[in-house]
């Protein structure tokens, strides 16, 4: 059903249950005109509506049932019982061919007649809508029975209602911060220990938080279609005014996007669609003189990629004039003739985003201001977007948006800063540099602070000294840890801080007006504790402190004719518990852990470690001696598991651009290569998690039914399920992943799930048990839910 007969539906569906208590409370007070004239324009609309749709059964029903109340109305006729039953019954009719075309049946012909003939007869009419004493006692039961099973059918349509957004807002908040408090009871039960009658249940509020938190996500999110279609009216006016003739072509309307981002990105689009239909769309005559069609083309694309949209505007317009663009940008003081001379074709594209530069030959309603593109730019970014453009001379321009799918929830890093914590935007953070490493050097210029890695010098501020709780010369910055950004405008500075705690997913709240004009802070969350944590504004930030040059983001883009691009790998440099240096993919780090000594259990040639709760294997002690306190480990995931490796020290980050001679002596080494002229080893990702078979970590842990009353699979067998990551479920309604029967009486075990598996009480299968599995075999057992997870993982 597309979305304006679900819009027809629900309207209709309000209008119908609104007009059915107006009508009963007409009837008890006749000379009400005010009520009846509220009834008789409910009537009205749904007639209206669906002579649109082309309902000609629900547009006789509701004009028959107009006429009746505009007769009242007239005072041509008295209101009585007979005729509100008769208005009434016209409305359940209406109401039941509504469900019917909700969901996609025929309703049966016959009936209306004889409502539309109550209306003027006065016959006596039920509340289902049927002719009651004129009509044969078995008509009416023939017609119940028929109409019988398409009720029974639509009583399982869904349903929808119509919410104020800021109730849904409401509702997230208070989600958001039943997370927080669960967050918080989880870091208490950690630190009380094993509670046996307290972890089963709290995973399963867990996961119940979870599903209805990512519900309500999924309820303020919206389809873009109902951003388009507010653009067809403003290209039909705005070629109008031009004198040209364009046509919009949408894809990609089913795409979703936070409700917040879609107001955001509207004006953007606004911008965009008139600079084109004003610069790069021609008139009727042009286009038919170059070989075009009279009419010129407009299109919108949408696509989803992870957590970000792309959004494509294309015209197939006269594209670009690099020419006459870069002398307007030498004219108005911009660039040099010197400069607009060394940029390439592509460099020169980007002139359009520069302020107050405009091609327009005459200021206009529609452009000429030299305010424009600049905004649109300035905007995107805003939200934590990028624009890139692209053209050819005679064949149109195409500008291309990123956009996160939310505004409300954003990827972070956490840091500390005077005691306090910090979020700041992931997608800002290139990498992280430890102060005292032995490659950083910090330096003076003027006011100035810099650091110097790896040859790169950059700006450096410190977090503390922005704030206001430590002045520059008491910062001691080779003890700091800096974490480089990387503006959308693509200018980099370093940000000192006190420590990195964590990356995470946090739920972005508003602050008042006051606090955000600081300049510091762009909104607020909550940490697990309840205590709120700020989000840092990182682009205020560094244009008030002046590093952000407004024309970088275009005098960096690159030229592919002039650069050769190296293709590089980022590797994680380490020194292992035997003092060696090696290195390791960072695509492989999740993140780097500090945990107790006696957080770390080895036995054998079993070694695990504990980390917020979880159980990961460890390697890497093998290579030398733990140290006594404090274990640094860094977490390696492959995307679906994870395992830790002892370090006795994090380096850096590096680029690594050179070759990798392969070594056979270390099966766990993929090679050496050079960093710094230095030999290092590169651990083997792909042979480590072969080697260890790290367990599957699913972000939603499956579940498990097993028999209610049998006292052997609540001792045996629950423990075993519950360490091969299964869930318990004791929720009879609830489809399991998986069910464990006991073939000598499976009706212990009742619910639906997606696979069952029977277990027999003797050693050797018998001719009705050959699919079961004995009950002691444990290595059987284990196989079989290790198949099951490995087919709902997939």
């Amino acid at each position: 059903m597309d979305d304006l007969l679900a819009d027809f539906v629900a309207e209709t569906r309000e209008m119908l249950e609104a007009s059915g208590g107006e009508i009963v409370a007409w009837e008890a007070d006749p000379s009400d005109k005010e009520r009846l004239d509220t009834i008789f324009r409910f009537v009205h609309t749904v007639k209206g509506n669906c002579g649109f749709f082309d309902f000609p059964r629900l547009e006789k029903l509701s004009h028959a049932a107009e006429d009746a109340l505009a007769e009242c109305r007239a005072g041509r006729r008295e209101p009585d019982s007979t005729l509100v039953s008769a208005v009434l019954a016209i409305i359940d009719r209406i109401s039941e061919m509504t469900d019917a075309i909700e969901a996609g049946e025929e309703f049966p012909e016959g009936g209306e007649d004889e409502l539309i003939a109550a209306l003027q007869s006065g016959e006596t009419v039920d509340a289902v809508g049927e002719i009651s004493p004129k009509k044969s006692e078995q008509s009416a039961a023939d017609t119940s029975a028929e109409e019988a099973a398409p009720k029974a059918a639509r009583a399982a349509v869904q349903r929808t209602i119509r919410l104020p957004t800021e109730l849904l807002d409401e509702v997230m908040k208070g989600v958001s911060d039943m997370v927080l408090a669960r967050n918080d009871l989880a870091r208490r039960l950690r630190e009380a220990g094993e509670q046996p009658t307290l972890d089963g249940p709290f995973d399963r509020l867990s996961t119940i938080l979870a599903d209805v938190r990512t519900s309500i996500t999924r309820m303020r999110m919206q389809r873009l279609e109902h951003l388009f279609t507010s653009f067809p009216r403003l290209v039909r006016d705005l070629s109008n005014e031009l004198g040209k003739q364009v046509m919009v072509d949408f894809e990609g309307g089913e795409v979703e996007l936070d409700r917040e981002m879609v107001e955001m990105v509207r004006d953007p689009l606004t911008h965009i669609i008139r600079n084109a239909l004003d610069h790069g769309l021609e008139g009727p005559g042009e286009r038919i003189k170059t070989g075009k069609r009279e009419i010129g083309l407009l299109k919108f694309a949408a696509r989803q990629s992870g957590n970000q949209i792309t959004l494509a505007i294309s015209d197939d317009g006269r594209g670009i004039n690099t020419d006459r663009l870069a002398a307007k940008a030498v004219a108005a003081g911009i660039y040099s003739q010197a400069e607009v001379d060394d940029m390439s074709e592509r460099r020169k594209h980007y002139l359009i985003f520069e302020p107050g530069l405009s091609t327009a030959e005459k200021v206009s309603s529609v452009s000429g201001r030299g305010v424009g593109m600049d905004v649109v730019r300035a905007n995107i970014e805003r939200v934590g977007g990028s624009i890139n453009v692209t053209s050819k001379p005679g064949e149109g321009t195409s500008f291309y948006l990123k956009l996160p799918l939310t505004l409300s929830i954003i990827a972070a890093l956490t840091v500390g800063s005077g005691g306090q914590r910090y979020a700041i935007p992931r997608s800002y953070v290139e990498e992280i540099v430890f102060g005292s490493s032995d490659h950083v050097d910090f330096a003076e210029a003027g006011e100035r602070r810099l650091v110097t890695f790896r040859g790169k010098r950059v700006p450096c501020l410190s977090l503390g000294e922005i704030l206001g709780t430590k002045s520059t010369d008491e910062i001691v910055w080779e003890g700091k840890t800096l974490v480089v950004i990387r503006l959308a405008t693509d200018d980099v500075f370093a940000l000192a801080v006190d420590r990195v705690y964590d990356h995470e997913d946090v739920v972005v709240k508003p602050i008042a007006p006051a606090i955000m004009e600081t300049g510091l802070y762009a909104g607020t969350t909550l940490l697990d504790d309840g205590r709120p944590m700020m989000l840092l504004d990182l682009p205020n930030i560094a244009q008030a402190r002046g590093l952000v040059n407004e024309m970088r983001s275009t005098t960096r883009v690159v030229d592919e004719d002039k650069v050769e691009r190296r293709k590089t790998h980022r590797i994680m440099l380490f020194t292992g518990l035997d003092g060696r240096r090696r290195a390791v993919r960072l695509e492989l780090v999740r993140r780097i852990d500090t945990i107790a000594r006696d957080a770390i259990d080895i036995e054998g040639d079993r070694a695990q470690a504990v980390i917020d709760g979880a159980i990961f294997s460890l390697i890497g002690h093998e290579y030398g001696e733990l140290p006594d306190e404090k274990c640094r480990l860094l977490r390696l995931s492959d995307g679906e598991s994870e395992i830790v490796y002892a370090v006795r020290e994090v380096l850096d980050a590096a680029d690594m651009d050179g070759e990798i001679v392969a070594s056979s002596a270390d099966p766990s080494v993929e090679g050496v290569t050079l960093i710094d002229d230095r030999p290092v080893p590169v651990i083997d990702g792909h042979a480590l998690f072969a080697r260890y078979n790290a367990p599957r970590r699913l972000d939603r842990p499956m579940s498990c039914r097993l028999p209610a009353d049998s006292d052997w699979a609540r001792t045996i067998l629950q423990p075993l399920v519950e360490a091969a990551g299964y869930r318990i479920s004791t929720d009879e309604s609830e489809e399991t992943d998986v069910a464990i029967w006991l073939a000598e009486n499976p009706a212990e075990t009742s619910g639906p799930a997606r696979r069952v598996i029977r277990l027999r009480p003797e050693p050797e299968a018998g001719e009705d048990a050959q699919d079961s599995i004995y009950r002691y075999d444990r290595e059987a057992l284990l196989a079989a839910l290790k198949q099951t997870r490995m087919g709902v993982g997939a």
